[in-house]
């Protein structure tokens, strides 16, 4: 029993057992779905509007948040440490600047719920009616 117990709190540790991801945005935003690759574009700087051009403004969580790196590795396949060197050449570069960072999934929902401009992701959980999900990125990809 203490090897079956040991086993699961590994399991969970090392980040195998995930929660859901889901990438959201305001609920007066006229976008109903995007795509992962328009999610892409959009996170990584490639384009800085939704389908219907209107304005995005994506967030994000801090550096070393662990739903951050699970996020990007989820949705790029490139760990955070390579996201992270991959904004500082197009800042350095002076092209753009990356997703504004906040400290925690409840700021996030809070931003989006008050921007019709805004994109994020957070764990699943019971969202605010002004808030609706836009893609679903599932734990067992």
């Amino acid at each position: 029993m203490m090897k079956i117990s040991l086993l699961i709190i590994a399991l969970m540790c090392s980040g195998l057992v995930q929660a859901d991801i889901l990438v959201i945005v305001n609920a007066k935003n006229s976008v109903a779905a995007l795509e992962r690759k328009q999610i892409v574009d959009l996170f990584m700087g490639r384009v800085s509007a939704f389908p219907d051009q209107q304005r995005a403004q994506t967030l994000d969580l801090k550096t070393g948040t662990p739903l951050r790196a699970d996020f990007y590795k989820r949705l790029t396949g490139k760990n955070e440490a390579q996201v992270d060197a991959y904004w500082a050449t197009l800042i350095f570069a002076g092209r753009m600047s990356p997703p504004k960072q906040l400290a925690d999934e409840k700021t996030l929902i809070n931003e989006v719920a008050n921007n019709v401009n805004a994109i994020a992701y957070v764990t699943r959980q019971a969202l605010p009616k002004n808030v609706k999900i836009v893609m679903e990125l599932p734990a067992q990809e």
